[in-house]
């Protein structure tokens, strides 16, 4: 009886879990294709927070700077991912650069986390392969 006890919490959170995956869209696990020729990739971030704002501003810091990197720009320390997402946080204002990486946010999905009742965003980004151009993006609609 006594193992049963433990075991029930245990299997509760894991059906938990499941629920939560299995209604999240495609995009998450699976990027979207760029036509051939495009000249942008898709990328998913994602960020937690104690509220949709801070959550959303992981994700967005998270996107620039992973873009960043692969560009080769330096800039790889939690430092500067925390001042990106104070910056967004506080103003949505990014300090300005000799580099700019068009990016185009594409879709989104938010779901509450229920173990630190803090939320969690995904969003889908088409991010410019190359800096300092404008990439033609083409229209997605398949966000769910």
């Amino acid at each position: 009886m006594k193992n049963i006890m433990m075991i029930l919490p245990c299997l509760f959170w894991v059906l938990l879990g499941n629920a939560q995956t299995e209604g999240r869209p495609y995009w998450i696990a699976n990027l979207p294709a760029a036509k051939e020729n495009s000249k942008y990739y898709y990328r998913v971030t994602q960020g937690d927070g104690t509220d949709y704002d801070k959550a959303y501003a992981k994700a967005f810091a998270r996107a620039i700077m992973e873009s960043s990197w692969k560009l080769g720009l330096e800039a790889n320390t939690d430092d500067d991912l925390q001042t990106l997402e104070q910056g967004i946080t506080e103003n949505v204002k990014v300090a300005p650069s000799h580099m700019t990486l068009p990016m185009n946010k594409v879709c989104e999905y938010t779901e509450n986390l229920f173990d630190t009742r803090g939320v969690r965003v995904f969003v889908l980004w088409q991010v410019a392969k190359y800096g300092n151009r404008d990439p033609q993006f083409d229209d997605f609609t398949k966000c769910r």
